[in-house]
């Protein structure tokens, strides 16, 4: 009965909510940074010039949207750039529509926009464009394309003051997949309430995906029957698992994080598979994932600054075994990617449960981890290895503050060291961030956690030492040649460092410095110091101001408490070690070729220790909630405060 009542209002809820989506952005837009949809031809692979994302066309290109209201006038526009030589002449430009023409327009200048008019036709369903270019000319004797113009974007927009309605297919699409969704809720065993809720969330959400953009206009993308069977999965498997592996059902509250974090899997998805969502470098990723997927397992990659990396691959190969499911390898890496997120991220539940017996902040320290701002930056801007490598960092801090090592050690052992060693493989960053945390909690456990955590702190130790060493053998040996200009330059440091030490001790040749003039006179000074003020501002960024407030205010309360759990010892690792990177990164002098890298190294650190953020946002707002009405009141206000910015970040992917 819970399973029926929720797919109905699920479904009820997102037919409203796409009409009312779909009627204040009604526009359809082609941006050249992003896939064009399977009904334009006629240009050629997109390119990038600077900042500027263009396509080129050839002597026809033809845009076809289907499920269009036809009822209204639509009102189009193409910005164009006018690249061509002077020996090919000027562009004569011509578009039809129905079989009829509706402008004509001769491009000499750099850049022109082309306007005009598709009558209305309420007999048709689709808007069908034809834009011939001539003539067309070859670039070179090496590129025999014939060329057109390139076209910087291309937008329609129904007739200023006009209702347009989506196309019943498109509503029957989205209210099935939110029927879906509720009737799996139903069936995982959640409440009526919270089934209802939790569908009706994901039906608004969706509504927002499907009902903008390319989306409104396409029956396959985003994917959301294929998305909604993966929801399917991520909420029945575990308990199917309990039931007959366990023997035991799953408590509610153990029910509640699962479909929460399924809820942001699933709403997440939609938004990153839109056809409007920038590719960024998710087809950069692909192609990595190929030459992994044939073999190619060393390379690097270049930072911002031009220096190379190794760029490792513990995304590729764990990914390598869903390959068979489909070529679309774009798709496949960041669905692999937010269900990695997805499953560390329900782990913050048993966690915190088994350490503070505390189902609540279990729970909602699952929904504030979806809501940080930062992951969805990662994910937006595809850095799917940084992504997956934080997901196996977590997963990894989970395991090392949780598990039994008292009973099957060497079982215990072992899976810590594969984690580990998945999360070491996976980016750079996650190396450097994860095995000083990892050593850290180690300290912690010996000298801080009492005699019950020593022998944690001797396997926890044992497995970070053999997953460096895995590693380090396995991969990172193998890039001698990266490694050795930044040994000999640190070695060149050190020693211009000691000599003018000594210089200035006891100078050479009897030459002081001259007044006013320092040793270092001469010698260019390094033009940056990123400072304290901007890391933490950039902290502020990563983890949202309601998340940082809530996270003091549990933070004090565990303080208060004065707990040495392994959970809070866990917590204490990712914060000193954040300080400690946070600090050094804040305080050194960087040159301008590395002002970005330096950043970048800082998100790193952030994303690193944003579940420890997410934890203690949780105590906080729990605490509020059971400590009066007034705390309880600044607490949802800052749940939904922290939840309204994650809305902003996930609907920038298709802004």
């Amino acid at each position: 009965m819970t399973a029926l009542v929720a797919g109905c209002v699920a479904a009820i809820v997102g037919v409203a909510a796409m009409i009312v989506v779909y009627q204040s952005h009604p526009g359809i837009r082609l941006e050249m940074d992003r896939r064009l949809p399977p009904g334009v031809t006629g240009f050629y692979p997109l390119e990038r010039q600077g900042t500027t994302s263009f396509a080129w066309s050839g002597g026809l290109a033809r845009l076809a949207f289907p499920h269009v209201d036809r009822r209204a006038a639509w009102r189009c526009r193409a910005d164009l750039i006018n690249w061509r030589p002077p020996a090919a002449g000027p562009a004569k430009i011509q578009v039809h529509s129905d079989g009829a023409p509706l402008v004509e327009q001769l491009v000499t200048a750099p850049r022109a926009t082309l306007e005009f008019v598709i009558p209305p036709n309420p007999a048709a369903s689709a808007i069908e464009l034809n834009i011939a270019v001539s003539p067309v000319f070859q670039p070179g004797p090496n590129d025999t394309r014939e060329l057109g113009l390139a076209f910087d974007a291309i937008g329609c927009e129904p007739e200023p003051g006009s209702r347009p309605r989506p196309a019943a297919l498109t509503l029957v699409r989205g209210a099935s997949a939110a029927a879906i969704v509720g009737v799996v809720t139903g069936l995982a065993g959640l409440p009526v309430a919270a089934a209802v809720g939790a569908s009706a969330f994901v039906a608004v959400a969706q509504a927002w995906s499907l009902g903008t953009g390319g989306a409104a206009y396409s029956l396959s993308a985003p994917p959301v029957f294929a998305l909604a069977c993966l929801f399917g999965l991520f909420c029945l498997l575990p308990e199917i698992v309990a039931a007959v592996i366990l023997r035991r059902p799953l408590s509610l509250a153990a029910r509640l994080a699962i479909a929460v974090s399924a809820c942001a899997f699933y709403v997440k998805l939609a938004f990153l598979l839109h056809p409007d969502k920038d590719v960024v470098d998710a087809v950069f990723q692909a192609h990595r994932f190929d030459w992994v997927l044939a073999g190619r397992f060393f390379f690097t990659q270049l930072s911002t600054s031009a220096t190379p990396f190794p760029y490792a691959i513990g995304l590729y190969l764990f990914a390598a075994p869903w390959s068979f499911l489909t070529a679309d390898h774009v798709t496949l890496l960041r669905v692999v990617v937010c269900g990695a997120e997805a499953f560390a991220g329900a782990l913050l539940y048993p966690v915190i449960t088994r350490a503070w017996n505390d189902r609540a902040t279990g729970v909602v320290a699952v929904l504030l981890f979806h809501l940080l701002p930062l992951p969805y930056t990662v994910i937006g801007n595809a850095n799917l290895t940084n992504a997956f490598g934080q997901s196996a960092a977590l997963v990894t801090m989970a395991a090392a503050v949780s598990w039994a090592f008292e009973r099957r050690g060497l079982a215990a052992l072992a899976g810590l060291t594969a984690i580990a060693t998945l999360a070491f493989l996976s980016h750079v960053g996650t190396l450097a961030c994860l095995l000083p945390t990892l050593l850290i909690l180690v300290a912690l456990f010996r000298f801080a956690g009492g005699a019950a955590s020593r022998r944690p702190a001797m396997y926890v130790l044992a497995g970070t030492v053999l997953a460096l060493v895995l590693a380090v053998a396995l991969y990172y040996v193998h890039f001698g040649s990266v490694y050795r200009p930044h040994l000999e330059q640190a070695r060149a440091a050190l020693a211009e460092t000691l000599g003018a030490q000594a210089g200035q001790a006891a100078p050479v040749d009897g030459q002081m410095p001259r007044a006013g003039q320092t040793p270092w006179a001469g010698r260019p000074a390094p033009p940056l110091t990123l400072g304290v003020a901007g890391a933490l501002g950039q902290t502020r960024a990563s983890l949202g101001w309601p998340i940082i407030l809530l996270g003091l205010a549990g933070g004090w309360n565990l303080v208060r408490r004065r707990g040495t759990d392994r959970l809070a010892l866990g917590i204490g690792a990712w914060l000193t070690a954040w300080l400690m990177f946070l600090g050094w990164s804040s305080m050194r002098a960087v040159e301008p070729r590395y002002v970005q890298d330096a950043w970048e190294f800082i998100g790193r650190v952030e994303l690193a220790m944003s579940p420890a953020a997410a934890i203690l946002a949780a105590r906080g707002a729990t605490a509020g909630w059971r400590s009066g009405t007034v705390l309880r009141v600044i607490a949802v206000a800052l749940v939904a405060a922290a939840a309204w910015i994650a809305g902003r970040s996930l609907g920038a992917w298709i802004r």
